[in-house]
């Protein structure tokens, strides 16, 4: 009697190492599926983040271990399936709502997409799993006449399976990101509704400091032909009729002024706006999102901000070209960049800049000065 007990308890352990054995499995090869598909979408000099990897590892185990422990021991099929859809469903839901499919852009979509159906996989596996064992193995015994499985060509034929997986998996990672070309377009058109095959290449290597050297003299000319006639006060650019607000717009930021009021006139602040969208199209166009601005950072002197700005800089001038309205500074260290799609550096953009106000400089709309203290481009409309 204490033989059989022996026996039974000791099977029983085998029974539970094995069933461990087949949730550790099943959990792993839903890691693998998983994250063989997310690669396959990652560009090329992307990663993607650890934490990320150990919270798909989190996910798969923990599916793993409903599925195996207690989704297989459902025994009416109608309830079976319905539990797995629901499960999906919940699934999804708590993904969505804790910001999953939010976090890293769409760098990461396939990782998105293959975490939502990654139950499905693991409910499919498990279904079909022991059937396809039995009938794999029934289809060995017959082909080869064998009366037993504790035989070497059975067991090499049984290994047949898992060698595939295993060289789908290998090949799997040898794909990692080799749709990232063609999901670009799709990463792109979901960041920015638009979709261009251009590449970024170098820019023209001119020397902006020499070639930006508008003389103050001949900005003032411009300044007093194309605005006011004479400075004037805050109060009175608010309701000058001959000046425009400008405001932070989809191309270009405006800085905290605090020695110059938003107020040019309206061919300058024409010309701040074409600057802007030549600017995003540059970027665009050299496979960037096109969402980068520049920013502004002095544009109308008044009376007032004169006197305030001579307290602080004696160089200032009382007759500077801000006083007619037909003058701002770019600051070309400053830019606002997207949280999403591909962002380009300082130096890049800081390169755009240059050859978007060259361009403008060329076709005759403005006087530029590279301003090496203020770090800015001065441009007064002509």
């Amino acid at each position: 009697m204490e033989n059989i007990e022996a026996k039974t308890d000791n099977g029983s352990r085998i029974q539970g190492k094995i069933r461990t054995i087949r949730f550790i499995l099943l959990s792993t090869i839903l890691y693998f599926i998983t994250d063989a598909i997310g690669r396959w979408f990652v560009p090329a000099q992307d990663s993607v983040p650890n934490l990320y990897s150990i919270l798909i590892w989190v996910l798969c185990f923990l599916t793993g271990a409903i599925q195996f422990f207690f989704w297989r021991k459902i025994e009416q099929t109608w309830l079976k399936w319905a539990s797995a859809i629901l499960y999906i469903i919940v699934l999804a839901l708590l993904l969505g709502w804790r910001g999953f499919y939010h976090y890293g852009g769409s760098t990461l979509l396939g990782y998105k997409l293959s975490v939502t159906i990654m139950p499905a996989w693991g409910f499919l596996i498990e279904a079909t799993f022991t059937s396809f064992l039995r009938w794999y193995g029934n289809l060995i015994k017959r082909i080869f006449k064998l009366e037993s499985i504790n035989n070497i060509v059975f067991m090499l034929f049984m290994l047949i399976p898992v060698a595939i997986v295993v060289m789908l998996f290998i090949g799997g990672y040898k794909l990692s990101g080799s749709f990232s070309d063609k999901g670009a377009d799709i990463q792109q058109y979901i960041d920015e509704g638009e979709i261009n095959h251009n590449t970024d290449h170098r820019e023209p290597v001119r020397q902006y400091d020499r070639l930006f050297n508008d003389l103050n003299d001949t900005q003032l000319e411009a300044a007093r032909k194309n605005g006011l006639s004479k400075p004037i006060t805050i109060q009175e650019a608010k309701t000058d009729s001959r000046l425009q607000k400008i405001q932070p717009n989809q191309y270009y930021d405006i800085e905290k002024l605090t020695h110059s009021v938003p107020y040019v006139v309206p061919k300058a602040a024409k010309l701040l706006e074409d600057m802007g969208r030549a600017f995003q199209d540059s970027l665009f166009n050299r496979g960037y999102n096109r969402n980068h601005r520049f920013t502004v950072t002095s544009v109308l002197r008044t009376e007032e901000t004169v006197r305030q700005l001579r307290k602080t800089n004696v160089n200032s001038t009382e007759n500077s070209c801000h006083c007619y309205g037909t003058t701002f500074d770019i600051s070309y260290f400053t830019y606002s960049t997207p949280l999403i799609g591909k962002t380009a550096s300082v130096d890049k953009m800081r390169q755009i800049l240059y050859q978007v106000a060259y361009d403008m400089k060329k076709q005759g709309r403005c006087y530029v000065k590279y301003e090496k203290q203020q770090t800015c481009l001065h441009i007064t409309v002509r």
